[in-house]
């Protein structure tokens, strides 16, 4: 019978040898490793390692480990992993119990953790002397990083059903809804959901579907229903609309000419109406191509606009409401190369561990932040379109990937910050062609990480970058444009694995980076 201690052990000491051989090709740490040289016992930095790669997707910590080289030191290798298997314990809340063991690196012990991550239901995990609001980590690909008290609101409502759109909306009342909306969504609802909401009256219907917070005299609009029904919602809160920028160089950077923007305009109203505006605004600075289609022509819009129009009522219905996310807008940017969308919040509960659109759209809308607005936008019809703004079946993305497999284009890539959630579409070959682009294309060579889904910086870095290490601010001066914008541009490539930190300044920050030999 097989021993699983022995298992474990020799499991973790291949783990051990993979990750040191390519810590050492890499020269610095990974986003799933973390290394320490823990020469003079157990440093307190390890526990906010064990704490950052348990609110993350997990990792390996090394003790015993020079992080210059990565050569092994002399340590006491079983008072060690009894230390941090004690500090894991009862130093994080709540406790963590990572896979401890003592492997070797040439010939000498070092202590190997694996710590999984935590499941979204007990997150965020904290270092108890800090507190939560001062001792909750994550890891990202330049190191651990202390999340903010915004970031632990996100965390610790991702544990069960926010309630943040039911909330009355104290001035606001029946008078404040847009009677066409209303109307049409009265009228959907007593069409297709047969008869439950024929005996009732307009006033309980909308009180019944969470419009208005309780039928009472002043009949005060809840923020769902302000948000999808009100004729104009900015009026109560300012910034729960969206900004649509259309910049003219992929880095955002003014033009040579000094334009800062192609246009620039505040979307307000409800949220169908600001969806169809998005779609408009689109239209308006999209290119197009006509395209011979049997015997007649057919124009192609650069961005299909049902993948517009999804992606951007997704990240208005998904977003963050919390009264500490109010002053924050839904930001629609359109770059020469891409199309982006940005929303306050990252995904919530269940959706959280998810990296990419691929495993939304396969396993589908797993928890919804905002049930009840997700509930009326159901039956909210977007003005002009028939169509209600959302199926509320976790269907609005896999239609989104649909229009763009059948455009020909790649699915949309995904940044989950916590703080924020990133969707960014790229843009079609014909519009940001390459040779390069091209070439990947017609031999089936495209991946996520291919250069036919690089940007024109992002591939003006990787030629940079093909001879060797740079700082920031040697990008900056080749590339003629600040060390913020280069660095904007690194931490986009750097969610993508495209790129990854070269050396560490303890003290400060990392400060120079290289093209990452296995994305």
């Amino acid at each position: 019978m097989t021993n699983p201690t022995a298992v474990l052990l020799s499991n973790l000491q291949e783990v051990l040898d993979r990750e040191v051989k390519r810590l050492r090709a890499a020269g610095t740490d990974l986003q799933s490793v973390e290394v320490k040289k823990a020469a003079g016992g157990l440093p307190q930095t390890a526990l906010e390692s064990v704490c950052a790669f348990a609110n993350a997707r997990g990792g390996l910590l090394m003790l015993g480990l020079t992080e210059e080289g990565f050569r092994p030191v002399n340590i006491d290798a079983p008072k060690l992993a009894a230390d941090l298997a004690s500090a894991c314990s009862d130093g994080l809340e709540p406790a963590i119990r990572p896979e401890i063991d003592i492997a070797r690196v040439d010939s000498q012990p070092v202590v190997v953790a694996r710590v999984d991550p935590l499941d979204y239901q007990r997150r965020p995990c904290y270092l108890k002397s800090k507190g939560m609001h001062g001792g909750t980590f994550l890891r990202t690909h330049d190191g651990d990083r202390r999340l903010n008290s915004y970031e632990v609101h996100v965390m610790v409502s991702g544990r069960g059903q926010p309630a943040d759109d039911a909330e009355r909306v104290e001035g606001a009342g029946l008078e404040h809804l847009d009677p066409e909306l209303m109307d049409g969504m009265l009228r959907r609802l007593r069409t297709t959901r047969g008869p439950v909401f024929d005996r009732f009256g307009d006033e309980e219907v909308l009180n019944m579907t969470g419009v208005i917070a309780e039928p009472t005299a002043d009949s005060a609009l809840t923020l769902a229903g302000l948000l999808a029904l009100g004729r104009y919602p900015q009026q109560f809160f300012p910034q729960l609309g969206a900004s649509f920028v259309v910049l003219p160089t992929p880095d955002g950077e003014p033009a040579a000419d000094g334009t800062r923007f192609v246009d620039n305009r505040p979307l307000d109203g409800p949220i169908p109406t600001i969806v169809s505006a998005t779609v408009d605004a689109m239209l308006r600075n999209m290119r197009r191509r006509a395209v011979v289609v049997d015997a007649g022509r057919e124009d192609v819009w650069e961005y299909p606009t049902e993948a517009v129009r999804e992606v951007v009522a997704n990240a208005l219905m998904h977003r963050d409401y919390h009264s500490t996310a109010h002053g924050s807008q839904t930001r629609i940017r359109l770059y020469p190369d891409r199309f982006e969308v940005s929303s306050i919040g990252g995904l919530h509960g269940a959706s959280s561990g998810l990296t990419s659109v691929e495993d939304l759209v396969e396993r589908g809308i797993t928890a919804t932040r905002n049930a009840q607005l997700a509930k009326l936008l159901e039956d909210v019809v977007i003005p002009g379109t028939g169509r209600p703004v959302c199926e509320n079946r976790g269907s609005g993305l896999r239609a989104a990937v649909a229009a763009l497999r059948r455009a020909g284009m790649s699915p949309p890539r995904m940044t989950d910050r916590v703080n924020e959630l990133r969707v960014v579409i790229d843009a079609p070959g014909w519009t940001s062609a390459s040779t390069r682009r091209e070439a990947d294309l017609q031999t089936g060579a495209a991946t996520t990480a291919s250069p036919w889904n690089l940007s024109p910086r992002e591939r003006q870095i990787t030629e940079l970058l093909s001879d060797g290490s740079q700082s920031s601010g040697e990008l900056a001066d080749s590339m003629g444009i600040t060390r913020q914008a280069v660095l904007n541009w690194l931490n986009l490539m750097a969610d993508r694995g495209l790129v990854r930190p070269t050396a560490r300044n303890r003290k400060s920050r990392l400060n120079r980076w290289e093209l990452n030999p296995d994305p």
